[in-house]
């Protein structure tokens, strides 16, 4: 238990140490905003089977209103899904606030609904276009990245080196590289862990630099640009 807290100790000191070059607020801002979204995700996922029996029966199967029997009956089996996905990603959050996230989910996964379990939110329809464009293919993006980024993840160390020498502050990215290889290897696990439910349709943490774990060594030619496009001034010196 000592080795584990010594662990989780020396992660937070990486994190914070990387806030200092990084935009501190934001990043603590991101951290703060994911632990509570985790907290809340993980004692109230179970609202969704309720919520979405409800949700089955005012708007029907398929979006058929005068079908609300069979939308609740169908309810059920959302709510099954959208429950575990959202209990084991807050789980994922609560465990790894102070991780680094990917920039975006738009694509990526199935989206609940809502934020949290008791909104409204806007129902998503798994069959529009098609079951292929709205279901399989996003499950198949996360499942890779989850893989890309759990195998993959310590390439963020001699990336961030390389920036980091480039812009004379090696230490701090060394300092990065670490957070940044340890946090993809934890978004990973957990992505796996979620690929076939619904998950939240954003992010909180703080965005990599790079889409996947090798970038910042590959595309020095796009080294002064994030995932945004946005010049990269992570480096403070």
């Amino acid at each position: 238990m000592k080795k584990v807290l010594n662990v989780l100790v020396a992660v937070v000191f990486l994190a914070t140490s990387s806030a200092a070059f990084a935009g501190g607020e934001e990043v603590m801002s991101g951290m703060g905003e994911k632990l509570k979204r985790g907290a809340v995700n993980t004692f109230t996922g179970w609202i969704e089977v309720p919520a979405q029996i409800a949700k089955g029966y005012k708007y029907g199967f398929m979006g058929k209103d005068n079908d609300g029997f069979i939308g609740a009956l169908g309810g059920i089996l959302a709510g099954v899904g959208s429950a575990a996905g959202r209990t084991i990603s807050g789980l994922g959050e609560l465990s790894g606030f102070w991780a680094a996230d990917p920039a975006s989910n738009e694509g990526i996964g199935i989206p609940l609904d809502a934020e949290y379990a008791w909104e409204e939110g806007t129902p998503y329809d798994m069959v529009d276009p098609n079951f292929e464009e709205a279901t399989f293919k996003p499950i198949v993006k996360k499942l890779g990245r989850g893989l890309f980024n759990t195998g993959l993840g310590v390439l963020e160390i001699p990336g961030q080196m390389m920036k980091g020498i480039e812009e004379r502050s090696w230490d701090l990215g060394i300092i990065k590289g670490i957070w940044y290889a340890l946090s993809r290897t934890v978004d990973g696990i957990w992505d796996l862990a979620t690929f076939p439910l619904p998950g939240p349709a954003d992010t909180k943490g703080e965005p990599f630099d790079e889409e996947w774990p090798w970038s910042a060594m590959t595309d020095r030619q796009d080294s002064g640009s994030t995932q945004s496009g946005s010049p990269d001034a992570s480096y403070i010196k």
